[in-house]
C-alpha cells in the first residue's frame, strides 16, 4: 500500500488505523505493508508517521521527500516500491472499511485467472504467451462513499450512472479514484517506467494503461469513506448546482489536457503498440485519431461520430463532443 501525505496530521492517524485494521484473508500467507512518502510537510505530519512506524515496526515505513505535488509524489512511490503481488494507493484523509483490500485482491485474482484462460485477453505480443497472460496490467477500483469531515455519509442529489470503463472513456474522462484502487505489479511497472509530464492525475494514467493493455473492474459498492473537508486535492460535489458549476469549470481548466496526455501516452508506450494484437491495434487507431484531431477537422468529425469515445454522463458526452469540434481538448 502506497500513501502520499502533505500537511495531513489532522486525519492521518485515523486513516492509518483503518489501513492497519484491514480484515484481509490474505493474512497468514501474505502480510500487508504500507509505504508512505511525505511530500515536504511542515505541520508535524512526520511526528505521526514516526509514531505509527514504531507502533507497527516493519509494516509501516516512510521516507521524506521534497515537495513535488500529489501526482509526482505518487509516481515516486510506485517507482520506489518493493516487489509485491498487489498494490493499493491511499490518501491521508480517508477511511478504509475493513474489507477494502480483501475485496480488491479477490477480484484481481479472478481477473488473472480469466485472462490466463482466454488468449483473446492478451494485450501485448510476446514469445512466451503464458508469461504475458500472467503479466497483463490489472486494476480494481470501487465507488467512494462521500462523507463529511466527521465521516458521516452524505446524501447525493446528483446522478451517479453505473460506470462503463473503457479506453475510449479513459481518453477523455477519469472514473478511477486513486484511493480506491488495488492493482497488480505489472500495472505498477508500466506506470513507473516513465513519469508523465501531461497526466491530469496519477490515477487517470493508471486508468489509461489498464483499459488499453489490460483489464479493469469498477466495483459499484463503496469500500472507503471519501472525506470531504474543503482541503481535498480532488473533491466531489453532492448538489446539482455545485456539481454543474464544478464540471463546467473543470471542462474549461482541462480544455487542452486530454490531447497532450494522449500524445504522451502514445510516445511512452509506442513499443507495446507495435507488438500488440488486433484488439490493441484498434485502440491505437482511436488514440492516433484522437491525436490527429488536434490538427485535422476531418479527424475531429470522425471522433464526434465514433461511439468508442464517450463520457459516462450523457450531458457531459454532448458537451465534450462540442469541445472536440471546437478543437478544445
Amino acid at each position: 500500500m502506497l500513501m502520499s501525505v502533505y500537511n495531513g496530521k489532522k486525519y492521518l492517524g485515523e486513516q492509518l488505523d483503518s489501513i492497519m485494521g484491514q480484515d484481509c484473508e490474505e493474512k497468514g500467507t501474505a502480510e500487508l505493508y504500507l509505504m508512505v512518502r511525505d511530500d515536504g510537510s511542515s505541520d508535524g505530519t512526520q511526528n505521526i508517521l514516526k509514531e505509527y512506524s514504531e507502533k507497527y515496526p516493519g509494516r509501516i515505513k516512510w521516507y521524506q521527500g521534497s515537495n513535488k505535488g500529489v501526482i509526482k509524489s505518487f509516481f515516486d512511490l510506485m517507482a520506489n516500491a518493493g516487489m509485491a503481488d498487489y498494490y493499493a494507493l491511499a490518501d491521508q484523509d480517508d477511511y478504509w472499511l475493513p474489507q477494502k483490500m480483501d475485496k480488491g485482491i479477490k477480484k484481481l485474482k479472478q481477473m488473472a485467472k480469466q485472462a490466463a484462460a482466454d488468449k483473446n485477453n492478451i494485450s501485448c505480443g510476446s514469445r512466451n504467451m503464458d508469461n504475458v497472460r500472467k503479466q497483463i496490467p490489472l486494476l480494481y477500483c470501487c465507488r467512494p462513499q462521500l462523507t463529511d469531515k466527521d465521516l458521516v455519509p452524505l446524501v447525493l442529489h446528483v446522478e451517479n450512472p453505473k460506470m462503463r470503463p473503457g479506453f475510449g472513456n479513459a481518453l477523455i474522462e477519469n472514473i478511477v479514484t486513486g484511493c480506491t484502487t488495488v492493482f497488480n505489479n505489472r500495472l505498477r511497472q508500466m506506470a513507473a517506467c516513465h513519469v508523465p509530464e501531461y497526466a491530469t492525475m496519477h490515477d487517470r494514467w493508471l486508468y489509461l494503461i489498464a483499459t488499453c493493455f489490460g483489464k479493469i473492474y469498477y466495483d459499484e459498492t463503496p469500500y472507503i469513506y471519501y472525506r470531504q473537508h474543503g482541503g481535498n486535492a480532488v473533491g466531489k460535489n453532492t448538489g446539482k448546482i455545485p456539481e454543474l458549476k464544478y464540471r463546467i469549470k473543470k471542462f474549461k481548466k482541462d480544455s487542452q489536457s486530454p490531447g497532450r496526455q494522449a500524445a504522451e501516452f502514445l510516445q511512452v508506450f509506442n513499443a507495446e503498440f507495435k507488438e500488440g494484437n488486433s484488439n490493441l491495434h484498434e485502440k491505437e487507431k482511436l488514440l492516433k485519431l484522437f491525436i490527429r484531431g488536434k490538427k485535422s477537422s476531418r479527424a475531429r468529425t470522425a471522433l464526434v461520430k465514433d461511439s468508442k469515445l464517450y463520457r459516462q454522463r450523457k450531458f457531459d458526452d454532448r458537451i465534450f463532443k462540442i469541445l472536440i469540434r471546437m478543437n478544445l481538448y
